[in-house]
């Protein structure tokens, strides 16, 4: 099974090669075409454009999210520490969200205004919140809200995103960070898990933990734990 999967991430890889360029250069021709035509456009036009540079935007890191898992096959995951605001890390990436909250419908609370400062890989930390951002985005209802709270007891951090969407049963919701999951998972729109995989890697090498609750009230909840300092 190991080798298996290592063949299937090597073929990933080489899609993943051959689509980087063309995704790179219509991301390209997209922001030239907004800032040299934008007065000319009307806010339907504008928002098309957007939308379309945002899924862009998309693969592009959905194809940075392969090769990372690839990579991962090989070699350790290194971080590289440093001190930061978590606060506006998040606020950062609800912000490169935007026209996916908008397509959505959805909306996002953000529950404190209060400085937390953390000792992580910023770069890192910021893949994990908006690869689970982005999922509970996509999956929470029409018209409805995400919300976002964190906490600092003691020497931990934990960062949760709640929202209204479908009930996930106990045993997919085992599943959800595993890799290659062969039937449809309600939390990887993708189909293959790679995201998700990803965030739990990156928190384990943080030596923290990750969150994944659902209630058959329609509430769910993912995140994670990580030390402070």
């Amino acid at each position: 099974m190991a080798n298996l999967n290592i063949k299937k991430d090597e073929y990933i890889s080489k899609i993943i090669h051959d689509l980087e360029n063309p995704i790179i250069a219509q991301i390209t021709a997209l922001k030239s075409f907004l800032s040299t035509t934008s007065d000319k456009l009307s806010q339907e036009e504008k928002d098309l454009i957007e939308l379309t540079l945002n899924s862009c935007n998309y693969m592009f890191k959905l194809t940075d999210i392969f090769n990372s898992v690839y990579r991962l096959n090989f070699e350790p995951l290194k971080l590289n520490y440093e001190k930061f605001d978590i606060l506006e890390l998040i606020k950062s990436s609800i912000n490169d969200l935007k026209i996916l909250l908008k397509y959505c419908e959805v909306k996002v609370l953000l529950k404190t205004e209060n400085e937390i400062i953390v000792n992580a890989d910023k770069f890192q930390i910021k893949r994990v919140i908006e690869i689970l951002l982005s999922n509970s985005i996509n999956y929470a209802f029409k018209n409805s809200a995400v919300e976002i709270r964190l906490s600092a007891l003691n020497n931990e951090f934990s960062f949760e995103i709640k929202n209204s969407s479908l009930y996930i049963e106990p045993t997919t919701l085992k599943e959800v960070f595993e890799k290659y999951k062969t039937r449809p998972s309600l939390y990887n729109k993708n189909g293959i898990g790679l995201g998700l995989y990803l965030t739990k890697e990156i928190i384990n090498a943080h030596q923290g933990t990750m969150i994944a609750k659902s209630t058959p009230d329609n509430i769910t909840v993912f995140g994670f734990k990580i030390p402070k300092n």
